[in-house]
Order: C-alpha cells, then sequence, then structure tokens
C-alpha cells in the first residue's frame, strides 16, 4: 500500500512540473505611473514606509497582467509617493486558475518589487538625499495576512 501511495505522489510531482514548465511567464515591461517626490521645510521626527499591490488584467491581451504597486514613503526630510506597475506575459491565454495561483499573489510581486527598491534607492541618491533602501518583504506572508482578512469578514 505505501509502495502504491509513493509511486501516486511521484506520478502527481511529476505532472505539475510538466503543467509547469509548459507555461512561459515572463516579466515584459515595467513603468512609473506617477511619482511625487516633495521636500519638507520642516523635518519630521520619524520615517515610515507604506506598501500596496494589486493586479488587473489586460482587456486587449488575455496572455498579459498588471502587478502595481503604490509606495508611500514618509522620510525626515522628503515624502515620496509612487506608483509603479509591472507587466507580465504568458505564452498560454491566463484562466481563472491562473489568477487565483500562488505566481499572481506571491512570485509576480516578489520578481518585481526589487525594481521598486532600485527605483527608491537611486532616486532618493539621485535627488541629493542618502538612499532609501526598502526593506524586504515576505510576499509569502502579505498573502497569507490578506487572505486571513477576507476569511474573517
Amino acid at each position: 500500500m505505501l509502495q502504491l501511495v509513493l509511486l501516486l505522489l511521484i506520478k502527481a510531482s511529476v505532472l505539475c512540473l510538466k503543467l509547469h514548465s509548459i507555461m512561459k511567464i515572463q516579466m515584459k515591461d515595467w513603468k512609473v505611473r506617477s511619482l511625487s517626490l516633495q521636500f519638507l521645510e520642516k523635518p519630521q521626527k520619524k520615517n515610515s514606509f507604506g506598501l500596496s499591490l494589486a493586479n488587473s488584467y489586460s482587456e486587449d491581451n488575455d496572455k498579459e497582467f498588471l502587478t502595481g504597486f503604490l509606495v508611500v514613503i514618509n522620510n525626515t526630510e522628503f515624502k515620496i509617493k509612487l506608483e509603479m506597475a509591472f507587466i507580465f506575459e504568458l505564452d498560454v491565454p491566463i484562466d481563472d486558475k491562473f489568477k487565483k495561483s500562488d505566481f499572481v499573489k506571491i512570485n509576480a510581486p516578489a520578481i518585481a518589487f526589487p525594481y521598486v527598491r532600485s527605483y527608491i534607492s537611486n532616486l532618493t541618491l539621485q535627488s541629493g538625499f542618502s538612499p532609501v533602501i526598502l526593506p524586504s518583504v515576505n510576499f509569502v506572508q502579505l498573502a497569507q495576512n490578506k487572505m486571513a482578512k477576507k476569511e474573517s469578514k
């Protein structure tokens, strides 16, 4: 019996690997949608960082989806509000199963976020401030927290 269960698990794992290896996903492009950098005349006492993210799906192209970030930074010397959009492209049409998948909720944001971090760091440095290095984000935990909030409602 144990051998049968192990054999079934192995076959299921191989099938999953084949399904994932068939679909090709890549980040196609990214854009800054809006940016506000405001110098503060009166320095603030503490820093804060806010991050929101959302996904949307193209009406024109059923093989693309967008992962968007809204970053708000209140620094002691300045405020930044940044909206960035990252376009991901698949080689197959996006279905409801994919829309609910971990790739959309976890992997795509995790792939895109280093670009956000780098952009903020370079922006602040090139604007004459000490570079701001955003903290790492655990997108697995973020997705779990979001799911728990939905379930509690």
